[in-house]
């Protein structure tokens, strides 16, 4: 009898110790950057976050979720580092310039699985930007952030300029920014420059500046089938050569605008009246045109939201193309709850939530372009360059190539360098680090 006891003790301390509790909770680990006592942005964000957690677990009572902070620019060597040390985390944000390098080291799941028991609807509805083909299989999309040139359109009115008629091509574009070009006090000394640029040291300079003439002159920063760096072609050449002649040549961008940081070169300098025009305008300084006076009703977006002072075009290129990306969402290959993960990124990426997330720039989801705040004549151009956004190359040394340009750049602009053989110089030095990588 006792040992027919023991038996069944025996069975029942097994059957705890290996059958699911019920009622047991699971908990996700969801790392984002927002920091409440940096601003009032970070605060917004975070109560964001906080409202789709709130939602997620009264869905899920037997999911809990809990938020880990890493700073914006270590998410993703973050993300590499704990992999490699294997430390788990579960949803975590990523930016898709290092896809390259995270798709070599194997730290994020692939979500291909997971996307293919969507709706096609839902899949038409967040795959129709370029950041859904940059993200995807690696990421999801929470918004659009892209690039457009701003422009004053008083300032157009006074060189006798029609403010409804952008520039249509680079031809256009360099007459414009001659007649916005002034000296406002007689001084030989240039007050307003019609055409703002950036070429400083910062990523800024081959995504906003380099890239799209680049694109223009039909070439390519890097080559995936050889993965080598492929900027001293013809088409580079051509690239640098007007970029350096509006410095130069034209004098319509600044000699400062080969240093400093993009904020101050570019939104500073168009927004304290140093600039007629600024190239690179990001989606995420709308706001700063509402609050200098210069729109209305744009920032947040309203029906009846217009621009005043301040407008906006697409950089007049042939292919009308920005460097375009988005803040992702991706899932830690180390997560030990894939599934509650998932979830979790489906609750995000709803319209009703998703629409209300501060730092999503432009509607990630075609569907919310629907609604009459988006139709106004501002947004729509904010639509046009969303479309004919691209991102940047899949290398995974996208840091170094990054820097390699920009460093290249700046020796042919401040020392006026022969472009061709800097270029190729330069190109030489990537590739002979990081050839086939």
């Amino acid at each position: 009898m006792k040992k027919l006891i023991g038996i069944v003790f025996l069975g029942v301390v097994l059957g705890l110790m290996f059958s699911p509790l019920v009622g047991a909770q699971v908990t996700i680990k969801v790392a984002h950057f927002y920091d409440p006592a940096t601003g009032p942005a970070h605060v917004a964000n975070m109560q964001w976050l906080e409202k789709v957690k709130s939602v997620f677990e009264e869905e899920n009572p037997g999911i809990k979720v809990e938020f880990e902070w890493i700073k914006w620019d270590e998410l993703d060597l973050k993300a590499l580092r704990d992999y490699r040390a294997g430390i788990s985390h579960d949803v975590i944000y990523s930016s898709p310039q290092y896809y390259g390098l995270h798709q070599v080291a194997g730290d994020l799941l692939d979500i291909s699985n997971f996307v293919s028991q969507w709706p096609d609807d839902f899949l038409t509805d967040i795959s129709w930007s370029p950041v859904w083909g940059s993200a995807f299989p690696w990421g999801v999309p929470l918004g659009i952030h892209t690039r457009s040139v701003v422009y004053r359109r008083d300032m157009y009115e006074e060189a006798g300029l029609d403010p409804d008629k952008t520039p249509d091509n680079l031809d256009e574009l360099v007459e414009y920014s001659k007649k916005l070009t002034q000296d406002t006090d007689g001084d030989g000394v240039t007050d307003i420059y019609g055409l703002g640029m950036y070429f400083g040291p910062s990523r800024a300079t081959i995504e906003l500046y380099f890239a799209p003439y680049l694109w223009h002159f039909d070439g390519e920063l890097w080559d995936p089938e050889t993965k080598k760096a492929t900027f001293a072609s013809e088409a580079g050449i051509s690239a640098a050569q007007f970029l350096f002649d509006l410095i130069s040549t034209h004098k319509v961008t600044p000699e400062w605008s080969i240093s400093g940081i993009y904020d101050d070169v570019i939104m500073m300098s168009f927004l304290n009246e140093k600039l007629a025009q600024a190239e690179g305008w990001g989606s995420y300084w709308i706001g700063p045109l509402e609050e200098k006076g210069w729109a209305e009703g744009v920032f947040p977006p309203t029906p009846e939201g217009k621009a005043t002072i301040a407008d906006v075009y697409p950089t007049p290129t042939k292919y009308r193309a920005q460097f375009t990306n988005s803040w992702n969402v991706s899932i830690h290959a180390l997560s030990e709850h894939p599934a509650e993960s998932w979830k979790f990124i489906e609750t995000m990426i709803r319209p009703e939530l998703l629409i209300d997330y501060p730092d999503a720039g432009l509607p990630a989801l075609l569907s919310l372009w629907d609604r009459p705040e988006f139709q106004t004549p501002f947004y729509q151009k904010w639509l046009e360059a969303a479309r004919s956004g691209r991102p940047m190359p899949l290398t995974a040394h996208y840091g170094d190539l990054a820097d390699t340009v920009a460093a290249c750049l700046q020796e042919i602009f401040a020392t006026k360098a022969p472009i061709a053989e800097t270029l190729k110089k330069f190109e030489d030095e990537y590739n002979s680090k990081f050839a086939g990588e």
